[in-house]
């Protein structure tokens, strides 16, 4: 009896220590898990339009009662950064293109709520902020703006060697090199643009509906070329112009994130009312395919949005695999809404949670894979 009571308190000290372990956050990002921007700390509300930013790691394939690493982005000092978690349009998050580093875009050069308001309607600093796989942040001020340009940063991408581009509205989406180029280059004819992703060595970017008939251009994912035509992967000049690579089918037409397999012949876009749309390159022609509709946990009457923002895919396996951050919450501001996953085998492939926001003041917003070291 008592050998057998020495064995059962054995067995439940493995056990626990193993249920620690599992609960236990790493110390740096996991490669191949899945890195979310989180407006919010669970205190603050939304609605105060300054949210502090974290990013969290959670494991794909199944559900994460929580991160099991995050990163907090400085909210005071010189190197803050924060976005309006309450926008409809911030919180855009990448992956350079040599994979070490994640980047984001929103305010800096003040503290957090030093001053009550709409950010993009103050007179506060614009940046970007890099966050390696050991979790280390970096902050630059890449545009010093006054109240009167009203511009969102949405969000920014870097190919890894000190050139950035990002995205946003009225003179937003431009190209920045620090210590090179001194003020962004601002692209001329692209007043707005919605997401930014470099997919082999070249830059995209998505328009919505509003955004491609204010510029005579259709809503879709976007390459560049230079003034006359010819494709540049990598735009630096501010003549630079837009060329349609997959154009949204109406009414998918409410875009934000995308992703793209390096072949360029699957797309997937998010449009924030109806979900994730696929298109599929067949005899050198853009199709679209089928759409994922999210299916919802909260009730219609309260609900905010039906569809999702942030995607990023893992096209490594036989079917890809999609990860996206839902629009949903309530209250008319994103919040309370969740990381879903859909692997496509087919038009009626399944929507799982991979996270869920615990509150009404918190809200996920952009995804990557995480940096690697």
């Amino acid at each position: 009896m008592k050998y057998s009571m020495k064995i059962l308190l054995l067995t439940a000290a493995t056990l626990s220590l193993a249920e620690l372990a599992t609960n236990a956050q790493s110390s740096a990002f996991l490669p191949k898990h899945l890195a979310v921007l989180r407006a919010g700390d669970g205190v603050l509300d939304l609605h105060l339009k300054q949210s502090p930013a974290f990013i969290d790691q959670f494991a794909p394939g199944g559900f994460n009662a929580g991160p099991s690493f995050t990163v907090s982005i400085p909210t005071n000092g010189p190197d803050t950064l924060f976005f309006n978690g309450h926008a409809a349009t911030e919180g855009i998050l990448t992956r350079s293109a040599d994979h070490r580093l994640l980047a984001l875009a929103g305010y800096g050069g003040v503290n957090l709520l030093q001053t009550n308001g709409t950010p993009s309607l103050m007179d506060i600093s614009r940046v970007f902020c890099t966050v390696d796989a050991a979790g280390k942040t970096h902050t630059m001020i890449y545009r010093k703006t006054s109240s009167v340009e009203k511009m969102n940063p949405r969000g920014v991408v870097t190919d890894g060697t000190n050139n950035f581009w990002g995205c946003g509205n009225t003179l937003g989406t431009v190209y920045y090199r620090p210590g090179g180029t001194g003020e962004p280059v601002a692209f001329d004819d692209i007043p707005n643009s919605r997401a930014v992703k470099i997919i082999g060595n070249a830059v995209y970017v998505t328009l919505n509906g509003p955004d491609g008939f204010a510029s005579d251009l259709s809503a879709g994912i976007f390459s560049f070329t230079d003034a006359v035509g010819r494709p540049v992967s990598l735009p630096e000049e501010a003549d630079s112009r837009l060329k349609i690579v997959v154009e949204a089918k109406a009414p998918y037409t409410k875009l934000a994130g995308f992703d793209m397999n390096a072949d360029g012949t699957i797309a997937y876009l998010a449009d924030t009312v109806a979900g994730i749309q696929k298109y599929v390159k067949s005899g050198g022609a853009w199709k679209f395919a089928y759409n994922f509709s999210i299916p919802q946990n909260i009730p219609a009457d309260q609900n905010r949005g039906t569809g999702c923002f942030g995607v990023a895919v893992d096209f490594s396996g036989p079917a890809p695999v999609i990860y996206a951050t839902t629009t949903e919450g309530y209250d008319g501001c994103v919040n309370s809404n969740r990381v879903v996953q859909v692997v496509d085998t087919n038009a009626t492939a399944t929507v799982t949670t991979v996270a869920q926001a615990g509150s009404a003041k918190i809200a996920y917003r952009g995804i990557a894979f995480t940096p690697e070291p």
